[in-house]
């Protein structure tokens, strides 16, 4: 199974496909534009419910796709 990169339209190798089964986008314009995804980190406060004080016991990952937008826009 082969696709095309979102960003460029070059074709993404199989190996990356294998590695990463959901990602849109070529090694090239990866590595560009830092990935598929923004990454989140959350601290999370573990204090008792109504204290003041924070307490970050620990954390959350949110991950969301990142907006990709084409290398080579077509001009009309």
């Amino acid at each position: 199974m082969q696709l095309q990169c979102f960003r460029c339209d070059d074709w993404i190798p199989e190996k990356r496909l294998k590695a990463l089964p959901d990602t849109r986008l070529c090694l090239e314009c990866s590595e560009e534009i830092g990935g598929d995804y923004k990454t989140y980190v959350i601290p999370e406060n573990t204090g008792k419910p109504g204290c003041l004080k924070k307490n970050y016991g620990s954390y959350a990952v949110k991950r969301t796709l990142r907006p990709i937008c084409r290398k080579n826009p077509i001009k009309a």
